[in-house]
């Protein structure tokens, strides 16, 4: 599939697209084999002008390609976990001590095996806007309803596409986004809280969930348009 208006992009922003190419590498199998009929347009073309992407640049965010499934399989949190060995902290399978509770683990909450990322490209910041970090999630939701968007997209991330973007942008890129943040998704967990995907170490990208009372210094969100 030829792309209208991605050498564009890759130029404009150049070292920070996660496109077809990067996440082929990454992963070792061509990410737009899967799309359906119905996806294929949102794929087909950048959806952003020169003027947005020039100020995107500047403002920290990268461009980003999502698909949901990959070799005939829907792209999930477990799924991808799977595929990259030792991508996700062996801590989200162990139990991450939620609410003063040590049982909270991906594998007991429905959202790490039935939410896939959207078909898309998406601009996405790089790491959590200032104002969303050591606030709570209405708060959070305050200051992200003043930015722009674009075709009614939320500007919180799932909890899928925060460790999608994540992950395959450490293999194709190198880079660990969130080594030392926090990113608060619009994804909740079975207890009522929301999830939230950070603090990318050595031992992997973890995973958890907070309710919606709770505020710290490196909790935010990287929003995306």
């Amino acid at each position: 599939m030829t792309i209208q208006g991605l050498n564009d992009a890759r130029r404009l922003l150049p070292g920070a697209v996660l496109g077809p190419e990067e996440i082929g590498a990454a992963l070792g199998v061509d990410p737009l084999a899967d799309l359906t009929a119905a996806e294929r347009p949102a794929v087909e073309r950048i959806p952003f002008d020169t003027p947005t992407l020039e100020g995107a640049r500047a403002a920290g965010e990268m461009l980003v390609l999502r698909v949901p499934r990959l070799a005939g399989a829907p792209l999930t949190m477990l799924s991808l976990g799977a595929r990259l060995a030792g991508a996700l902290d062996p801590k989200v399978h162990k139990g991450v001590g939620y609410s003063l509770r040590d049982e909270w683990t991906i594998d007991t909450q429905p959202f790490a095996g039935a939410e896939t990322p959207t078909a898309g490209w998406y601009l996405v910041h790089q790491r959590p806007l200032s104002a969303t970090c050591n606030v709570l999630y209405r708060v959070q939701d305050t200051v992200l309803a003043t930015l722009p968007s674009s075709n009614g997209r939320p500007p919180r991330r799932s909890a899928i596409e925060i460790a999608y973007d994540t992950l395959l942008w450490q293999r194709a890129h190198g880079t660990r986004l969130l080594a030392d943040a926090w990113d608060w998704s619009r994804t909740p967990s079975s207890d009522h809280g929301f999830v939230a995907v950070g603090e990318f170490h050595d031992a992997g990208l973890g995973v958890i969930a907070y309710s919606r009372a709770v505020r710290f210094g490196t909790l935010g969100v990287c929003p995306q348009r």
